[in-house]
């Protein structure tokens, strides 16, 4: 499932314009039971080092596809999901057609959360 992924996490490294720039993501939050017990463990700060350090977790195809396409998302990350209690849980992967993953000001994973989490 192509999975629409908009980031609202301003100074992660994967975040481009909003879009999530990842090949795969991984949401944690084992024993949530609502969307602020989740966060977006791939998150990294935006720096040089993290950089290249998540070269190889690239969405290449996607980035490139959007790139020429303006009306629609291409960048879908693959969703791992920990969030066990989260009803878009499919064997730990996230089923929904839509994910916001938000924490503006974050500096660190827990400063981010899953707001599509829910309880199921």
């Amino acid at each position: 499932m192509d999975t629409k992924l908009s980031c609202g996490v301003g100074n992660c490294v994967n975040n481009i314009n909003g879009l999530c720039s990842a090949r795969e993501i991984k949401v944690n939050g084992e024993e949530a039971t609502s969307s602020n017990e989740t966060l977006c463990e791939t998150f990294g700060e935006r720096s040089f080092k993290n950089a290249v350090t998540n070269i190889p977790n690239m969405n290449i195809p996607g980035e490139i596809k959007q790139l020429f396409t303006q009306n629609s998302i291409e960048m879908t990350p693959k969703v791992l999901c920990d969030a066990i209690n989260c009803n878009y849980n499919q064997d730990r992967v996230c089923n929904a057609s839509s994910v916001q993953i938000n924490g503006m000001q974050a500096s660190t994973s827990q400063d981010t959360k899953c707001e599509t989490f829910r309880q199921g």
